[in-house]
């Protein structure tokens, strides 16, 4: 069996030609001809043989040359009819019977076909395999014509949806296989086959927004690992926002395979941002913002964190002296109690200390005369106490 088109051999399963996509026809074509030559007999019939050439015969009673006699008498009004003729019009009426089964034949035919044909189209399960079969074959055109009717016979039908996107990537239309899986994850958001698929078109192109706006969609937590590359925590802090009395070491960490970029000016750290690579020491006073980000080696970067620290030192406790101010006739040492985390400055001629005078660094033996102690306390964020002062009278005897 050829193509009526293009001449190509059928295969006996197809119902296309291979060559040229023609459908096969499956019934011969209704034939005009035989419709033509019963008319023509029904018409001699009716004319009662008009215009048909006589036949002589033979007169009653005489030998016909077979030897018998020629009278014979129809079965009709009893007369007679010449076996030839009669002959002929048995064969006229087989072949106008002939002629009528194959004309009802060809019709039957066709209308067969017709609706075998309506079938198969409004058929999800012969759409669908049939769209399998061209695929195998490598009719891509073909394939994807049946997988989007299977489509519209089933609507939310998956699994046509996923064999039409494999049609699509087989030829490297990524652009509309990504369009069918999309659809397929809008009716199961957690179709790991087809999440796999998306993630890999959409990390070729680095459209990780596309990605990570799938992983939103995502039911189950386990759905949600396979998006674990792809998603960038920000950055942590090891001391809370607050007010610190004094200097801040603040470090910053974030995991394996990030890095973190960070400010303290409020510009954006991803812009403008410096590598996170020691603790920054916040050791004046004030409040300071930092803005933090964390990038991965993809460079997918987190959403920015920030953080507020106030450093507001306290003014130390004055320094205490022992013994007590007073008069004194014997030799005396004093002693000065320095407050935590202070360093203590002193004079003996009445002045304030500052960071140039003497520092206190054990027991002070007390002089001669009247003098006036004073003794200034500073701590190590450079706050200043108030100055206690003391007045020792020494006269020895």
């Amino acid at each position: 069996m050829v193509c009526k088109k293009c001449g190509a051999k059928l295969r006996k399963d197809r119902i296309y030609c291979d060559q040229c996509g023609t459908a096969v026809q499956l019934v011969p074509d209704y034939n005009l001809l035989d419709e033509d030559v019963l008319s023509h007999i029904l018409k001699e019939e009716s004319a009662g043989g008009e215009g048909r050439p006589s036949v002589k015969r033979p007169r009653s009673g005489q030998a016909t040359p077979s030897g018998h006699s020629s009278k014979r008498k129809s079965q009709r009004g009893g007369q007679e009819r010449p076996s030839g003729q009669t002959h002929r019009i048995h064969k006229k009426w087989i072949a106008a019977g002939t002629a009528l089964f194959a004309a009802v034949l060809s019709v039957s035919s066709y209308f067969l076909y017709q609706g075998i044909q309506e079938k198969r189209f409004n058929s999800y399960d012969y759409q669908y395999q049939a769209a399998g079969e061209h695929f195998q074959n490598g009719e891509n055109n073909k394939a994807i014509s049946c997988y989007a009717r299977a489509i519209e016979l089933k609507p939310k039908d998956k699994k046509a949806r996923r064999g039409l996107a494999d049609v699509y990537l087989d030829r490297k239309d990524e652009k509309n296989a990504a369009a069918i899986l999309e659809e397929v994850v809008a009716l199961d958001p957690d179709d790991e086959a087809s999440l796999r698929t998306l993630i890999e078109i959409y990390d070729k192109k680095k459209e990780y927004d596309k990605i990570l706006s799938l992983r939103e969609k995502a039911d189950s937590e386990e759905t949600k690992e396979l998006f674990a590359d792809y998603v960038v925590m920000q950055p942590e802090f090891d001391s809370a926002p607050g007010t610190y009395a004094k200097p801040l070491l603040l470090s910053i960490s974030v995991p394996t395979g990030q890095e973190a970029y960070f400010t303290t000016d409020g510009k954006d750290p991803l812009l403008h941002g410096e590598l996170y690579r020691s603790p920054i020491s916040l050791s004046e006073e004030g409040t300071t913002e930092i803005l933090a980000a964390a990038k991965n080696k993809k460079g997918i970067c987190s959403e920015t964190v920030s953080a507020k620290y106030t450093i507001c030192f306290e003014v130390p406790d004055m320094p205490s002296v022992t013994p007590s101010g007073g008069t004194y006739d014997a030799p005396q040492m004093i002693s000065i109690r320095v407050p935590l985390d202070c360093v203590a400055y002193y004079t003996w001629d009445g002045t304030d200390p500052t960071q140039s005078s003497a520092k206190y660094a054990g027991p002070l033996e007390m002089p001669e005369g009247n003098q006036v102690l004073s003794v200034l306390a500073v701590n190590s964020a450079g706050k200043k106490s108030g100055v206690y002062r003391v007045n020792y009278i020494y006269m020895p005897q």
